[in-house]
């Protein structure tokens, strides 16, 4: 308990902790001021002050109009009053299908919450990383083992202090996403119900909250590993890119076993998708629905973030020379 306090008091002393609040700031800001702008374009074309959508609905009374004169004239020339141009399919989008609906307070929490889950859990893979990485990289590593020669304590130390200082980090995104949607819908005097409560946006908040303490572990152990912060993020985004991007979206069971699915079969409680096969046949393609459930999700993320990479790292560095 001793390393760990002294652990934690050292990282949070470090600028890293600082800087990842403010990305997190700016990830919830980034998503609120993305709501009300949705909000705002809604309340300026419905007031017919967008003049982009004014201008899309003069144009489509001008065709239309321009239609039923040509309409006309055709009828009279041929003599044929059931001559139709079609004019009333010229229709304008309404001023929802043109911005979007904005979804219930409820949805909208949900939906907010599991879009910043992604980048608050790459904040906290930032803080693991940079804070044991960096001890390698000032070769500080082997000086705290000669006050603290037991390796096994010093790697618990640094693995837990990273994942309970990456809880401020995740805790201030997910605050300002819970407290500034309502303020937003407030603002703009949009419905702030939630029918079926509070219960589904606290829990998928506390999921999320774990998600990030392991996504710090995760990235303390994989710098024991390689040793390096830029080496670590790199394979993340190499990973992200061809393994779960390409081949993801080639065999469904890639993806089912890959990180982004399971992540969101985590924060959602479950999740499901579309794949589509036997797009040689006449008829088209066939759909397939693909489901994992919560304890799939849990299951494999912890595999991945304690059965495989901590355990290797520690494996390593129990063996590895330290210099």
């Amino acid at each position: 308990m001793r390393l760990l306090v002294v652990e934690l008091r050292r990282l949070l002393a470090r600028k890293v902790v600082l800087l990842t609040v403010l990305g997190a700031v700016a990830v919830a800001v980034v998503s609120l001021v993305g709501v009300a702008n949705q909000a705002r374009q809604l309340e300026a074309a419905r007031a017919g002050a967008d003049t982009e959508y004014q201008r899309m609905v003069d144009d489509n009374e001008r065709m239309q109009e321009e239609c039923r004169l040509a309409e006309a004239d055709e009828r009279r020339r041929s003599g044929d009053a059931s001559v139709d141009f079609g004019c009333d399919d010229f229709q304008v989008p309404t001023i929802e299908e043109f911005f979007g609906q904005l979804p219930s307070m409820s949805e909208q929490l949900q939906f907010l919450l599991q879009g910043a889950s992604y980048p608050l859990m790459f904040l906290a893979l930032a803080i693991g990383s940079t804070a044991v990485a960096a001890e390698f990289a000032h070769r500080t590593m082997a000086t705290w083992l000669t006050f603290v020669p037991r390796r096994t304590p010093v790697f618990v130390s640094k693995v837990v202090a990273p994942a309970l200082a990456a809880a401020p980090v995740v805790l201030t995104g997910l605050v300002l996403l819970l407290v500034g949607t309502p303020l937003v819908y407030a603002v703009f005097g949009l419905d702030r119900s939630v029918p079926d409560g509070w219960g589904e946006p606290v829990w998928m908040s506390l999921r999320i909250l774990l998600l990030g303490l392991a996504a710090a572990a995760l990235g303390a152990g994989a710098a024991f590993l390689v040793r390096h912060t830029g080496v670590v993020l790199g394979l993340v985004i190499g990973w992200m890119f061809i393994v779960e991007g390409i081949l993801g979206s080639s065999f469904a069971w890639v993806a089912r076993l890959g990180l982004v699915r399971n992540v969101a079969a985590f924060v959602e409680n479950g999740t499901s998708w579309s794949t589509f096969v036997d797009c040689n046949r006449a008829e088209g393609c066939r759909e397939v629905v693909q489901t994992l459930s919560f304890a799939h999700g849990a299951t494999v993320l912890g595999v991945v973030v304690l059965g495989v990479v901590l355990l290797a790292a520690w494996a390593r560095f129990r063996r590895a020379d330290i210099s």
